[in-house]
C-alpha cells in the first residue's frame, strides 16, 4: 500500500504544466470543440469536461517568446457587441449585463510563466447603453405586489442595473498560479463552470462576472489504481453591485416593506470532485458543494473556512442553523459512449441541508433541481473535417410537488443570506434564474475551424412566483405564465488570425412580467471578433 501511495504522489508531481486556460464560453468554441473531439475519440486526455476553465493543448505561436523556462505570450484581443431591441435578454455572458440597447465587452492581455509559476492578465471592460424598459407594474393587487417584494427582499437581482449607462472594468480572466505536475494552487478571477451541463449549471457558471478566489485544483485527470480523479477547492469573495432598487418598488398602501440587507461582502467556500471508475470507461461521477455567508458571520476555525468538508447530514454538524450560512449541493454524472459518438449527463441538486439520510430517502424531491442532457455526433467526413452535432438539455429549477406539504422556497433563495446566490447582481448558477425551467434543442454543423448552428429554447420564468401569486390570489388565472420561445442562429468563421462569431436571436415572449395580455418580440444581434496577436 505504501509503495502504491508513493508511486501515485511521484506521478502527481512529475509533469510540469504552465499552459494558459481557455475562458469559459470562448468566442471560438475551443472548449466545446475539445468536448466534441472526445466523443469522436480524438481527445485522449480523458478529461471529464465538468470542471472549467480547461487548459489549452499547446501555447506555441509566432508571437510567444521562450528563453530557458521563461515564456511570454500575448492573449487574443476580443470584442463582443450586442444589441437588444426591446428587452434585457442575456445569459452566460460573464461581465455583460441583462440590458436593453447596445452593449460591448472588450478584453486583451498577456500570459507569462517562469518554471512552475504563471501569471495570466486578461482584464475585461464592459459598456452598456442600459436603456429603460418595461418592468413589473406597481399598480396591481396588493397581495401580488407583496409576493413580488418578497422576492426582491430575498435576492440581489434588480430588473435594471441602475438608471444610467453601465461602465465597468473587471479583472476578467486573470489568474496567478503555481503548478507542480498535475496540481495547481493560485488566486484567480476567472469564470468557473462546474458540472456536465452545456447551457445551464446548477452550482457554478459564467452567468455572472468572475469573482476573486483562491483555488487548489487538479489541472489534468490524476490516475490511481481505482480510476482517475479531478477536483477544485475554492474560497472566494462575493459582492453586491451597489445598484439598489428604488424605494417605491417596496411600497404597498403607503408602507415600505423593504428588508434590511447586510452591506458586508460574502465568503464562499466551494468544492467540486469528479471520479472516473477504472472499470467503466467513459463514466464520470461527481459532486458539487458550495457554502456562502456574510463576512461578519465567518468564524476563525478551519471548519469555518472550509465548511464543504463538513458532514452532509445536518444532525452531525454542531449548531448549523446558528452559523448563518447557506448551502447548495449537487450530484452529477456524465457518460461518454465513444463507439456511438454520444453522451448523456445529469445533475441533481438540493438548495438546502438534509436533516439526515432518511430525510433524503423520504423526501428526495424537497428543494431539488435538475439538469438532464444528451449529445450525439454524426460524422459527414472522415476525422474532424466535418460533422453534425445534436444537443438537447432540460433544466428544472421550479419547486416539486413536495412544496404542498413542505415549501422549500425558490432555488438560490435562503433565509440567512438575503442577497441570494449572486455576485454583482447576477446569479452564479443557472442563468435562467430562480424558479425557472428551460428546454433547449441545438443542431450544429462543425468543420475544422468553422461552426454553423440553430437553436430553439423554451424558457419559463420563475414558476414558483407565478404559482404563489396567481394560484393563491387570482383564481382562474392559472395560465398566467411568462414564457419565452427563443430562436437562435449562430455562426463562427476563422480567417487566418481573425475569428468572427455572429448570433441572431428572435424571442417570442408571452405574458411578459406575468401580465395578460402582454406579448412582445425581442431581437438580439451579437457580433464578436477575436484577433490572435
Amino acid at each position: 500500500m505504501k509503495k502504491i501511495l508513493f508511486q501515485f504522489v511521484l506521478f502527481l508531481f512529475s509533469i510540469s504544466l504552465t499552459a494558459q486556460s481557455i475562458p469559459v464560453g470562448s468566442i471560438d468554441y475551443t472548449d466545446e470543440r475539445l468536448r466534441n473531439e472526445q466523443l469522436l475519440n480524438f481527445n485522449v486526455d480523458n478529461s471529464s469536461f465538468t470542471i472549467r476553465p480547461l487548459l489549452r493543448k499547446s501555447d506555441s505561436t509566432q508571437n510567444s517568446q521562450k528563453t530557458n523556462q521563461f515564456k511570454f505570450k500575448l492573449l487574443p484581443v476580443a470584442l463582443v457587441q450586442q444589441y437588444n431591441s426591446l428587452l434585457p435578454l442575456g445569459r452566460n455572458d460573464g461581465v455583460m449585463i441583462p440590458s436593453k440597447g447596445y452593449q460591448m465587452k472588450f478584453s486583451a492581455g498577456f500570459f507569462v510563466s517562469y518554471k512552475n509559476l504563471s501569471f495570466q492578465f486578461n482584464p475585461e471592460y464592459v459598456n452598456a447603453e442600459n436603456l429603460p424598459f418595461e418592468i413589473f407594474p406597481n399598480n396591481i393587487n396588493s397581495s401580488v405586489r407583496l409576493n413580488y417584494i418578497r422576492y426582491l427582499n430575498s435576492y440581489d437581482i434588480p430588473d435594471r442595473l441602475g438608471s444610467s449607462p453601465y461602465k465597468k472594468i473587471f479583472w476578467g480572466q486573470s489568474a496567478l498560479n503555481y503548478r507542480i505536475g498535475k496540481v495547481n494552487i493560485g488566486i484567480s478571477n476567472e469564470n468557473l463552470w462546474w458540472g456536465p451541463g452545456k447551457y445551464n449549471s446548477l452550482i457554478m457558471s459564467n452567468n455572472a462576472p468572475g469573482f476573486i478566489h483562491f483555488t487548489f485544483n487538479s489541472v489534468k485527470p490524476i490516475s490511481t489504481p481505482v480510476g482517475s480523479f479531478e477536483w477544485q477547492l475554492i474560497s472566494g469573495r462575493l459582492v453586491e453591485s451597489g445598484l439598489d432598487i428604488p424605494a417605491e418598488f417596496y411600497m404597498v398602501n403607503g408602507i415600505n416593506y423593504k428588508a434590511s440587507k447586510s452591506k458586508e461582502w460574502r465568503y464562499l467556500s466551494g468544492l467540486t470532485l469528479n471520479y472516473q471508475p477504472k472499470w467503466i470507461p467513459g463514466l464520470y461521477l461527481g459532486l458539487n458543494r458550495v457554502f456562502q455567508l456574510y463576512n461578519n458571520d465567518l468564524g476563525k476555525g478551519f471548519a469555518d473556512y472550509f465548511p464543504v468538508i463538513s458532514p452532509f447530514q445536518k444532525k452531525n454538524v454542531t449548531d448549523e442553523d446558528g452559523k448563518n450560512r447557506d448551502q447548495i449541493a449537487s450530484l452529477f454524472l456524465r457518460w461518454v459512449f465513444k463507439e456511438s459518438k454520444a453522451e448523456i449527463y445529469f445533475e441533481n441538486g438540493w438548495n438546502d441541508h438534509k436533516q439526515d439520510f432518511w430525510d433524503l430517502l423520504q423526501d428526495p424531491s424537497h428543494s431539488r433541481a435538475y439538469t438532464f442532457g444528451l449529445g450525439k455526433i454524426f460524422t459527414l467526413e472522415s476525422g474532424l473535417n466535418k460533422y453534425l452535432k445534436f444537443n438537447f438539455e432540460n433544466t428544472l429549477l421550479q419547486q416539486s410537488a413536495s412544496r404542498i406539504a413542505r415549501p422549500a422556497g425558490a432555488w438560490y433563495q435562503h433565509g440567512s443570506v438575503l442577497h441570494g446566490y449572486t455576485h454583482m447582481s447576477q446569479v452564479i448558477g443557472a442563468g435562467i434564474g430562480p424558479g425557472s425551467n428551460s428546454q433547449t434543442l441545438d443542431i450544429s454543423l462543425w468543420k475544422k475551424t468553422d461552426v454553423l448552428g440553430f437553436q430553439v429554447e423554451r424558457y419559463s420564468h420563475n414558476l414558483d412566483f407565478s404559482h404563489d401569486v396567481y394560484t393563491n390570489y387570482e383564481i382562474g388565472e392559472y395560465n398566467r405564465r411568462w414564457v419565452d420561445l427563443n430562436f437562435n442562429v449562430y455562426v463562427f468563421k476563422q480567417i487566418k488570425k481573425i475569428g468572427f462569431n455572429g448570433r441572431f436571436t428572435h424571442s417570442v415572449v408571452r405574458n411578459y412580467q406575468w401580465q395578460i395580455p402582454n406579448n412582445k418580440n425581442n431581437f438580439q444581434i451579437q457580433l464578436s471578433l477575436q484577433y490572435q496577436l
